[in-house]
């Protein structure tokens, strides 16, 4: 195995870690908030990153067998819109906390995907992480979009 797709096989692994550590947090604010809203939002974040790492399980997979990328065409999960009846603000504290964690949860992994695809010289891992980067820049622009209702 070349040290280059070592290298990459490790990136990937790591970002598995973190996806798994992401799903994690949001899966206990979901649980720890009151706020409809922001159960949604925490709930749509957590099965977001899941299906990040189930992708990226399926690239490692297919990266060590036979040194191919996987396409990846994006998320099909939506976050619904809020009901009428919700309350759009109200957030206790620790929820805004959970959701300002979140937002330095999101930076951090788009910065890990905008370094990885710098590191990638092969075109098809390179759209696939784009994609990936992408959906990691919406879920920082609604969480950001949840904490300025708040303020």
């Amino acid at each position: 195995m070349s040290e280059e797709r070592k290298a990459v096989l490790d990136a990937i692994m790591r970002a598995m870690e973190i996806e798994k550590e992401t799903f994690d947090y949001y899966t206990k604010a979901e649980q720890k908030t009151f706020n409809p809203g922001g159960k949604k939002v925490f709930h749509w974040l957590a099965r977001t990153e899941e299906a990040h790492y189930l992708k990226l399980n399926e690239l490692y997979t297919s990266l060590h067998e036979g040194g191919r990328w996987v396409f990846y065409g994006g998320s099909t999960i939506e976050l619904e819109p809020d009901g009428p009846a919700e309350k759009h603000v109200g957030f206790d504290t620790g929820d805004r906390e959970a959701l300002e964690i979140a937002q330095e949860i999101e930076k951090k992994g788009i910065a890990y995907y905008g370094d990885l695809i710098g590191k990638t010289t092969d075109p098809d891992g390179k759209g696939m992480l784009q994609t990936l980067l992408d959906e990691e820049r919406e879920h920082l622009r609604v969480i950001t979009e949840k904490l300025n209702g708040l303020k």
